[in-house]
């Protein structure tokens, strides 16, 4: 058994493992964990998309959801951006669409997983994120505006404010970069109520600031001129790792990350529920009437297996019970997300997280070095740009 998998043994568990023969070598569980890797989440998914296809699993769609997040944690915007694409253009019943970013993926009429709108918005986030680190801000916000077309209630959420005004920044369509921030300065954010219900979004003022002096600036903007400028964004999969992320350059504390700015929960909503649950009685209801008054007729044709083929033909007739449920589990979106930008100081080679939970014990750490062969972040539109993942799978001790 593994360090890492010993830490999570309860305590008697743990005992009769540390009595072991003598002489022999008791190393002390790892309490933190050293780096994030989604190598093997990705792979993972990967094969498990491609069997839930085969075995023609309607959830598959989740499976292709999960498969984009951890590609674009791990560093391939492009596998991300085709897998997210892929997912909404099969939830909008594009199927000849969705094939062209993957050949295999062909789907029967019936869908039976619907993306929720949180989850909608997450997509189109996301994928907003894609263009973006591919250097492409103008397909970047061309997601963002879909996401706020798709829902209003978006345009007080922190962090597509923030991802917009940078867009628009980068476009050097500086008006509208000050509307974002401005109104990012003044909007509240999910974890402020820790913090006191003044609190509001951390660094928006600055980041107001930085567009007017962009603004009032003669001419283009000098190249490299922005390229000390560092956005961290991470992703939280469960609440207990909602803390404080801190940030090092080089070994020097640049700033933190608030716990979470953004509550993501993509579970029904309670209107989803009551629907989903009218939807499931009355499909209970139909398919009991069909199969009462199906085996009266067929015990006078077929004898006492008329009951079986009623069954049958309520099947195929409305779909197989086990298709009404909606498996509401799209593994890796994020229970709540954290983004804020930084200023790299001059010649700095290496960034570092220091994760913290709710209680503000330390999770762990992750190095992303800036350049070389194990570079981790991206450079895109004069920035960079680091994404983490928290779920307990990714840490590695």
């Amino acid at each position: 058994m593994t360090a890492r998998w010993r830490q999570f043994l309860p305590p008697a568990a743990a005992l009769l493992l540390a009595c072991g023969p003598a002489g022999a070598p008791v190393s002390p569980p790892p309490r933190h964990f050293t780096d994030l890797s989604y190598a093997e989440a990705v792979a993972r998914h990967r094969a498990l998309m491609e069997k839930r296809y085969e075995d023609g699993d309607n959830s598959y769609l989740l499976s292709v959801l999960d498969y984009a997040a951890t590609s674009l944690y791990a560093g391939s915007a492009d596998s991300a951006r085709r897998g997210f694409t892929a997912a909404y253009k099969i939830d909008d019943g594009k199927v000849p669409e969705a094939a062209k970013f993957y050949q295999w993926l062909q789907v029967d009429a019936r869908t039976v997983y619907r993306l929720s709108k949180r989850e909608r918005e997450l997509v189109h986030l996301y994928l907003g994120l894609c263009y973006l680190f591919e250097d492409d801000p103008g397909e970047a916000l061309v997601e963002f505006k879909k996401l706020r077309q798709r829902d209003q209630g978006a345009s007080v959420l922190p962090a597509v404010n923030f991802y917009s005004g940078l867009v628009y920044e980068k476009l050097g369509q500086y008006d509208d970069a000050l509307i974002e921030y401005r109104a990012l300065e003044e909007m509240s954010w999910a974890g402020s109520s820790r913090f006191g219900s003044s609190a509001r979004y951390p660094g928006a003022t600055a980041l107001v600031e930085h567009v007017r002096r962009l603004k009032e600036h003669a001419g283009p903007v000098p190249a490299g001129s922005d390229s000390l400028d560092l956005v961290v964004h991470v992703d939280h999969q469960f609440y207990p790792s909602t803390g404080r992320t801190e940030v090092f350059a080089d070994g020097e504390p640049v700033g933190s990350l608030p716990p979470y700015v953004d509550d993501f929960r993509v579970a029904l909503t309670e209107a989803e529920q009551t629907r989903a649950a009218l939807q499931e009685a009355s499909a209970t209801a139909t398919r009991t009437g069909l199969r009462c008054c199906g085996s009266i007729l067929a015990e006078g044709l077929f004898g006492r297996g008329g009951a079986d083929v009623a069954d049958v033909a309520a099947d195929i007739a409305l779909g197989d019970e086990r298709d009404d449920k909606d498996p509401r589990f799209w593994y890796y979106a994020p229970v709540a997300v954290s983004v804020a930008r930084f200023v790299l100081p001059p010649g700095a080679r290496e960034v570092e997280l220091e994760f913290f939970d709710r209680d503000g014990a330390r999770l762990g750490s992750c190095r992303y070095p800036l350049s070389g062969p194990e570079a981790r972040a991206w450079h895109a539109a004069g920035s960079w740009f680091i994404l983490a993942g928290l779920a307990p799978e990714f840490q590695v001790y």
